[in-house]
């Protein structure tokens, strides 16, 4: 007996160091096009990755979980996808989707506006890559690497192709792509619904098959489209964006597209119909926590706006409250305000990433991934949180109660419930899991922002302020 306690003393020690899967377990592809899925998971390396009932045309590097190749026809496809290393063996269905939609779970990965804004090149995006894979990023489910704005040359080219800033990117985009690629990344990049781009750099309006056809030769995977300097109406609004949808469908490339007119437009009732994947509901995010200028949005003006938008939220048509700046300090180049912004809490990080991972929010990053300090690293990395997001339900969290500066967030899931209890007040508060929430939940409950149990859910916690407690009910 003695030495079966002991081995279940020491058992979770190899639990952890066995490979654990994370991010999608849900793939959108079109048929016959480029296709790049990178299976995430955890553990101690080396992993070995193997993969039963992959389709005709697909290929997996065994040794990273890079699946690659041409998409096959319409259809669903379970893969059995195992990895393995010395301490075991873990096994999940991935289902591949491959039909008219993408981005069947809420996009990840990161974008270079709120921290370099202009000051982007070839160099700093590869290094970015290199980032991501590094720093386990891509391990955790992240994929997609986004240039925004100020890639641009002055002028397109002679035939109306756009152009890339030659002494930015002095190789082309597509040998960033293939870089980005190789690291079984994603490549996204940005234009505009107008002649210009927020940056006054050349827009897509009048050009969208020509730049739809050359994002797909590029090997780009993402489009973000603005709207600066475009006609302020919805009825302009929606043909723009449709146009370019339609010529990003017809484009022979599966590129995720993201709306980004700032949510004036009440995009969440067409951005799906119009092409896209997801749709800005807000105007930009900034580092701050709380303010009142409709145009440097802090944290709590873009929560207040999310209320009710539950409902519009679906695979493959998601909200976005805009990046997260998990991270940035104060130091991003745009979310700063050149300087006026000083940068959130750590605490007030957790909380805006947990309840992004809530909201079902794309979780694009936005600080510099080659200097995150230890508590950025533990925020994003955090993939019990993750995996709320990424569920494959789908379901936007609802704010069910609002009682003294404490609210309460309900998620459905697939295999369950969670719940987000956030203190919005600037001092502590307390409250009863049992009493605040379900009388019949019983037992521990753990909190998945900080990893502790509470012992009872009759047991009063403390919530610092701007402080989130997340915990999950299994069916």
């Amino acid at each position: 007996m003695r030495n079966f306690l002991l081995l279940l003393t020491f058992l979770p020690i190899f639990l952890i160091a066995q490979p654990v899967f994370r991010g999608a377990k849900i793939v959108g592809n079109y048929p016959n096009t480029f296709f790049l899925h990178t299976i995430a998971a955890t553990g101690e390396k080396p992993i070995v990755f193997t993969a039963k009932e992959l389709p005709v045309g697909l290929s997996l590097d065994v040794s990273t979980g890079i699946i690659y190749g041409t998409a096959p026809k319409a259809g669903i496809y379970k893969v059995e996808v195992s990895a393995t290393n010395k301490s075991g063996t873990s096994t999940q269905t991935l289902e591949l989707n491959i039909g008219e939609k993408l981005a069947l779970t809420p996009p990840m990965g990161w974008n270079s506006w709120n921290v370099f804004t202009s000051d982007i090149d070839e160099k700093i995006i590869m290094e970015i890559a290199d980032a991501m894979v590094n720093t386990g990023m891509r391990d955790a489910g992240y994929e997609y690497i986004n240039i925004d704005d100020y890639w641009h040359a002055d002028t397109r080219e002679a035939d109306g192709k756009p152009k890339v800033d030659e002494k930015k990117f002095p190789n082309g985009m597509k040998h960033v792509a293939d870089y980005v690629h190789s690291k079984g990344l994603k490549l996204g990049i940005y234009s505009c619904a107008s002649e210009f781009t927020c940056g006054r750099r050349f827009g897509g309006y009048g050009y969208e098959e020509i730049d739809a056809k050359t994002y797909a030769e590029w090997g780009i995977d993402l489009l973000k489209y603005d709207y600066c300097f475009a006609p302020w109406n919805r009825k302009t609004a929606i043909e723009r964006y449709t146009k370019m949808g339609e010529a990003l469908k017809n484009s022979g490339r599966s590129i995720v597209f993201s709306i980004c007119e700032w949510g004036v437009r009440k995009p969440w009732k067409w951005g799906a119909a119009a092409g896209g994947s997801y749709w800005r509901t807000t105007f930009d995010i900034f580092d701050h926590w709380k303010g009142n200028n409709p145009f440097q949005l802090s944290v709590m003006q873009i929560l207040k706006q999310q209320i009710g938008l539950e409902k519009y939220a679906a695979p493959g048509a998601w909200n976005d409250p805009d990046m997260l700046i998990v991270g940035n300090y104060g130091k991003g180049n745009a979310t700063s305000a050149r300087g006026k912004f000083k940068g959130l809490s750590d605490t007030e990080y957790q909380s805006h990433f947990a309840l992004w991972c809530m909201l079902n929010s794309p979780l694009l990053s936005s600080c510099d991934l080659r200097n995150m300090n230890d508590a950025t690293k533990n925020i994003l990395l955090n993939n019990e949180l993750i995996a709320l997001n990424q569920d494959i339900e789908g379901k936007q969290a609802t704010l069910v109660s609002k009682k003294k500066g404490i609210w309460v967030y309900k998620k459905e899931l697939s295999d369950g419930v969670a719940y987000a209890v956030f203190n919005t007040n600037s001092k502590q508060k307390s409250f009863v899991v049992s009493e605040l929430i379900e009388k019949k939940i019983k037992g521990t409950v753990k909190d998945l922002v900080s990893g502790k149990v509470v012992s009872n859910s009759g047991e009063a916690i403390n919530l610092d302020a701007h402080q989130t407690f997340v915990f999950k009910v299994n069916r």
